[in-house]
């Protein structure tokens, strides 16, 4: 049904020697029954990628995983490796049909809105541009934001607000310049 992927056993970096041992046994442990759990969920072609993320996010936070409930944390990671895979498949589905000119549509008009959005993208800060990116491209809620900017959910949800705010009245004046 499945086999068991050696070159990632192999490629398990250097750790304390205590670490290593115990994520080699949860791993022989564990690994089939992560390999069915993806199965049953996404199918055989991805089942493997599944369980092989599971197991490269147990390796790094091999000091987090709870002892005697391995394998439910581990469910709980692949279950979170296959919600992250499915947005990230989805926004890919979004993309490609927002990037696809329709043959009724008009170009010239594609291109203007395209400029438009690059040209207000351009004139914000920086970190308002990052905040943009990690809301609209990346998908991430405030939570996981506030993590990656190292800041609370509180500033973040601030600073959406008024980014928005900011980003309609940018667009608008925009518009306003290039009407006849």
């Amino acid at each position: 049904m499945y086999r068991k992927d050696t070159q990632a056993l192999e490629a398990v970096p250097p750790g304390s020697d205590e670490s290593r041992a115990r994520f080699m046994a949860l791993y022989e442990r564990c690994y089939g029954s992560i390999v069915r759990y993806a199965w049953r969920r996404v199918g055989p072609d991805q089942a493997e990628d599944i369980a092989s993320e599971t197991f490269i996010v147990a390796w790094r936070r091999i000091a987090d995983v709870p002892r005697g409930r391995e394998l439910p944390w581990l469910y709980s990671v692949a279950r979170k490796v296959i919600a992250n895979r499915a947005r990230r498949e989805q926004r890919d589905r979004e993309l490609s049909d927002a990037l696809s000119v329709e043959p009724e549509s008009d170009h010239a008009e594609t291109v203007t809105s395209r400029q438009t959005a690059i040209t207000v993208l351009r004139s914000l800060s920086e970190k308002d541009r990052e905040l943009a990116r990690l809301a609209a491209w990346e998908c991430l809620d405030s939570r996981e934001i506030s993590i990656v900017l190292g800041c609370s959910r509180a500033a973040v949800n601030v600073r959406l607000h008024r980014l928005r705010k900011r980003l309609e009245g940018l667009f608008d004046s925009h518009q306003r310049e290039e009407a006849p």
